[in-house]
């Protein structure tokens, strides 16, 4: 039924449980294609360098690397749940604001269904801080399906 899946992906339980419902889907239809995508917070530095901060500042470049390791690894270890399925899977690993990269991601990629877990905030805490599944539930061009 879906041809391509989008599986944004943390690391977490939530997210493993969406790729199994995800990998399910696959299994049973004619899907051929699953994205694991994992969103990297931007990471914005606005600090004055004051003598002995020229430590912190050289640091930022380990920095970004800890962060692009920490994606890699999260994503191999999702598509190694795959591993026995015939679905082919993509990793990307994109950096920008959760929720509207997901967005921006399912559009660009003609993605037919996202899958992805949620982090189970009260309708209070979700209304008052906002929660990523809630925007994309609310924003996709494509039908979304939340795991809890």
């Amino acid at each position: 039924m879906f041809k391509n899946i989008l599986v944004p992906v943390d690391g977490s339980d939530e997210s493993r449980k969406a790729l199994e419902l995800a990998k399910g889907i696959a299994s049973g239809g004619q899907t051929t294609d699953i994205t694991l995508l994992y969103v990297m917070n931007p990471v914005v530095f606005a600090a004055a360098v004051a003598p002995g901060e020229e430590k912190f500042i050289s640091a930022i470049p380990e920095i970004l690397v800890f962060r692009q390791q920490e994606a890699d690894m999260v994503l191999e270890e999702m598509a190694k749940l795959l591993a026995d399925t015939p679905v082919q899977v993509e990793r990307k690993a994109l950096e920008g604001h959760p929720a509207r990269t997901i967005l921006e991601t399912a559009k660009e990629g003609h993605y037919e269904l996202i899958v992805m877990g949620s982090r189970g905030m009260s309708r209070l805490a979700g209304f008052l801080l906002g929660s990523v599944s809630d925007a994309v539930v609310h924003h996709a061009h494509c039908p979304v399906m939340i795991v809890r």
